[in-house]
């Protein structure tokens, strides 16, 4: 038999803590082979088809054989167009300033590369999306948690980094809004932060993956804050592309060169027909498609949200925008894993447990993404009724 034993892995491997969500995701795949039907309330992925006309454009640079590396910054018609974007939301960002990447993550793993150094630390909310933790680990660094509660939207305040803060603490990330909460920053602490970072010369990292998908019409990109920090933005999320692998990074002016040089070695590229596929998400008709799902997804927020508190859900605080609902079910049960992988067994509701964002909460959180319409939402709130109640 052959041995598969081989030389030791890296340590940091041994540290990573496994997606406790998966658990649930096996016992959907179960489910459904079985031919129950699951109502799917876990994956952070929305359900609305890209937009045709983004599809089309694919096809057509396929056929024309743009299938070859491109400039490592991006495709420079991409980049022009993401900064005439952020020009009609009144801010100037210029398109040299613009690096397309491998997804959001690929933007996320090339700022911490470009400004953490091995033994520093990152200082980053709890509860905190479970990739960024690994991204800073990746680079020899290490995660700073901050703890916040409901009283701060689930988000860092300046009187915590300044109580807290050390000399080894060297970069700040912000979501806005954030996974799991849709919490965004608030605008006054978002200032505050942004300026100590600056005063401090500290780095910032602002995830701004969902800021387009915000129902709050003043709700504004940190951009229009500052332009001395970094912003990943994504296509996934807004321009449903999740499978497309392409986001961007907008770099500030004091680090352009230097990670733009990494990110040729990091990534080579972003896929060459996926840019050019991205080119017909600020035409009309796609411009068109993300609006009317952003309005739905408020609408599935608005009909969720009271229909889960009367059935003795806690909200913390209504989504700003993404769509997730971060959820207290303390009333109801004491171990949000247990409740979970009892739930989809007896009902095929799958919902994700708190604990793969969060070390210092309760157990008792639990994540639920409205990615299903809404019959489907109001079928998946009558299954848990029911196994609540009986």
């Amino acid at each position: 038999m052959r041995s598969t034993k081989g030389p030791a892995l890296a340590n940091r491997l041994q540290a990573i803590p496994p997606f406790h969500v998966m658990e649930v995701v096996r016992i959907a795949e179960e489910l459904e082979l079985q031919g129950v039907d699951v109502i799917h309330l876990e994956v952070g992925e929305p359900d609305f088809p890209t937009s045709a006309s983004v599809i089309d454009r694919a096809c057509e640079a396929l056929r024309a054989g743009k299938t070859r590396y491109t400039d490592a910054r991006g495709i420079k018609p991409l980049r022009d167009a993401l900064s005439n974007w952020y020009v009609s939301k009144g801010l100037d960002i210029p398109s040299d300033r613009i690096q397309i990447t491998v997804g959001a993550s690929g933007g996320l793993l090339l700022a911490f590369a470009a400004t953490t150094n091995p033994g520093s630390r990152v200082l980053m909310a709890d509860p905190a999306y479970p990739c960024n933790p690994r991204f800073v680990e990746a680079v020899g660094a290490d995660v700073h948690w901050i703890k916040t509660d409901v009283t701060t939207q689930f988000q860092p305040t300046l009187a915590q980094l300044r109580e807290k803060a050390t000399d080894i603490d060297r970069t700040l990330i912000l979501a806005h809004p954030a996974n799991p909460t849709g919490q965004a920053v608030p605008q006054v602490e978002l200032e505050q932060m942004s300026k100590w970072c600056q005063h401090t010369n500290r780095h910032l990292i602002v995830d701004e993956i969902y800021q387009n998908l915000s129902f709050n019409d003043a709700l504004t990109s940190s951009l229009a804050i500052s332009d001395w920090h970094f912003v990943v933005g994504s296509f996934s999320k807004y321009f449903n592309m999740t499978g497309w692998r392409l986001g961007w990074l907008v770099i500030p002016e004091y680090a352009v060169e230097a990670t733009q040089r990494l990110a040729q070695h990091l990534f080579i590229c972003a896929p060459s027909f996926a840019q050019e596929a991205a080119l017909a998400c600020f035409e009309h008709d796609s411009l068109r498609d993300a609006e009317t799902h952003r309005l739905e997804l408020k609408e599935r927020r608005d009909l969720l949200i009271p229909r889960l508190e009367a059935m003795g859900f806690k909200i913390a605080a209504e989504p700003d925008g993404a769509f997730y609902v971060f959820v207290d079910i303390s009333d109801i049960a004491k171990d949000s894993q247990q409740f979970c992988a009892e739930l989809i067994c007896k009902t095929g509701v799958a919902i994700t447990p708190g604990i793969d964002f969060s070390e210092s909460l309760p157990p008792t959180w639990i994540r639920i993404a409205y990615t299903q319409p809404a019959d489907r939402l109001l079928e998946a709130l009558e299954r848990m009724a029911r196994f609540i109640y009986d």
